[in-house]
């Protein structure tokens, strides 16, 4: 994964609020009704199936995650690789949750497309898609969107539809709601939860304790 020099001072403010008139304007957003999930199995967030979740071995560990917060970048980019083994031995299952603060428009739009490309292909090409946007942050842009998805053999020019749209929204504003729900705000970024329960982790090692805990 790619470091992190130069990432401070992306964006100013990481825990800025939704401005009052949202980030609902016709510039991020259509009127047009969409269908919050798909039909295919496992299409909310590139991590296990619902079937999955409460089957199996392994520490089911909730991450809530923005694409434009520079911590959260930080975090997956430096931090995450250290928890590889741990992926590899199925001891930790991480469940990625969009929590849009927003710092920016991409804060919505770039959730939508992941749930797009989640929709069209399966959890693999979702977590790729996901890796190649954390690789790319903060320079975001369509043309990147189209081909990152491509790259993962998931129609680019869809995925840049559904980001343009935000169609996917109510997935990310469902993910934010149960982050809410159990105490995540946009300061705590990224946050990991344990079904409800926090989890008083920051770094990789502090993560890896909790999860070796609850092996």
């Amino acid at each position: 994964m790619a470091t992190t020099a130069g990432c401070l001072g992306w964006f100013g403010s990481d825990t800025s609020e939704e401005p009052p008139e949202g980030w609902h304007t016709e510039e991020f957003t259509t009127a047009a009704p969409t269908e919050t999930y798909s039909y295919r199995e496992g299409t909310r967030t590139p991590y296990a199936g619902v079937e999955q979740i409460y089957a199996g071995g392994g520490t089911l560990v909730a991450v809530y995650f923005d694409y434009a917060h520079r911590e959260s970048i930080r975090w997956w980019r430096e931090e995450f690789p250290k928890l590889s083994d741990l992926l590899s031995e199925d001891a930790f299952r991480p469940t990625l949750l969009m929590y849009p603060v927003p710092v920016d428009e991409w804060s919505m739009l770039l959730p939508s497309a992941l749930f797009e490309v989640m929709a069209r292909g399966t959890r693999a090409d979702a977590w790729t898609f996901h890796e190649g946007l954390v690789e790319s942050a903060p320079e975001y842009s369509f043309d990147l969107i189209r081909d990152v998805a491509n790259d993962v053999g998931v129609d680019g020019d869809a995925v840049v539809e559904a980001a343009r749209t935000r169609r996917r929204r109510n997935q990310a504003t469902s993910d934010r709601a149960l982050g809410r729900d159990s105490g995540v705000s946009a300061s705590d970024l990224p946050a990991f939860r344990w079904g409800t329960e926090p989890i008083d982790a920051d770094s990789a090692a502090e993560l890896r304790e909790f999860v070796e805990e609850h092996r």
